[in-house]
């Protein structure tokens, strides 16, 4: 299974570094090893930019948030069918992507990963990281997917259309969704803000699925590096919600502790 067209969302046969479908809509391989199937947009920065892709490319590599790749890779692995297709709908920079990759691949002797983001910083580094992705640039409200061709997606912490998560999905596949739980952050937040908020409860439950398991991962992070807090901050949306007194301020610290908290729901389309 691989990506299909954005056009017509036929299916792309590959011919040498371009795909093409039936209708004549053709897509260049770009060097660094992706294909660009975002449609409509021209010009500019979509999505998360390169300083706050390289902070989280940092952040992520010093391991404060493997406890979640671990146990992403491995709910993805357990759901999936040998060598079914899986889809990181928002890889970033590919960090969990090449998780569940390994993981995949460890089982089954292959697998069948593919993987977009709307930044295209963010996914020239996924195709750096993992040469076995399949990767796009694209946008989750219209995804280059053909209905019904996906065993399991998966989305942590990225923008969602859930009817197309509906869409690509086969029937009884499943839907793995990573996001903040109340307390991810706090300590952060408590010396950025003077009165600092816990995040609002996400609703449990989405139409055309059903909630399989509902769990929660936390552990508290120390961080004793300016390097460590700066990428922290950076690749976060409180960075460019600051002042620049407040930014400063909080890029002078030399050590931060902090809670994470994810919550990691699994569902099935019904």
């Amino acid at each position: 299974m691989d990506f299909a067209c954005p056009k017509c969302k036929g299916e792309l046969i590959l011919d040498t570094n371009t795909k093409k479908c039936n209708n004549g809509h053709s897509y260049d391989r770009a060097k660094a090893g992706y294909y660009n199937l975002l449609l409509g947009v021209k010009g500019g920065t979509h999505g998360d930019n390169a300083e706050m892709v390289e902070a989280r490319r940092a952040f992520l590599s010093r391991g404060f948030y493997e406890p979640l790749a671990d146990r992403l890779s491995a709910l993805v692995t357990e759901l999936t069918p040998v060598v079914g297709c899986v889809l990181d709908a928002g890889c970033g920079e590919g960090y969990y992507t090449d998780k569940v990759e390994h993981s995949l691949r460890a089982r089954d002797g292959d697998s069948n990963v593919l993987a977009f983001d709307i930044s295209r910083d963010a996914v020239k580094y996924a195709a750096k990281r993992n040469r076995n992705l399949s990767l796009a640039v694209a946008t989750s409200y219209d995804m280059p997917l053909s209905d019904g061709s996906v065993d399991t997606v998966f989305n942590a912490f990225s923008p969602l259309a859930i009817p197309e998560v509906s869409r690509v999905l086969k029937l009884s596949g499943r839907f793995v969704m990573v996001y903040p739980g109340r307390e991810h952050l706090f300590g952060l937040k408590s010396v950025i803000y003077k009165t600092p908020y816990k995040n609002e409860p996400e609703e449990v439950g989405l139409d055309g699925f059903k909630l399989l398991s509902h769990e929660t991962l936390s552990y508290t992070v120390k961080l004793n590096t300016e390097g460590d807090i700066r990428a922290l901050f950076m690749m976060t949306p409180y960075a460019y919600r600051t002042s620049r007194e407040d930014k400063e301020r909080v890029l002078s610290l030399s050590e931060v502790t902090t809670e994470v908290e994810f919550v990691i729901d699994v569902y099935e389309k019904i």
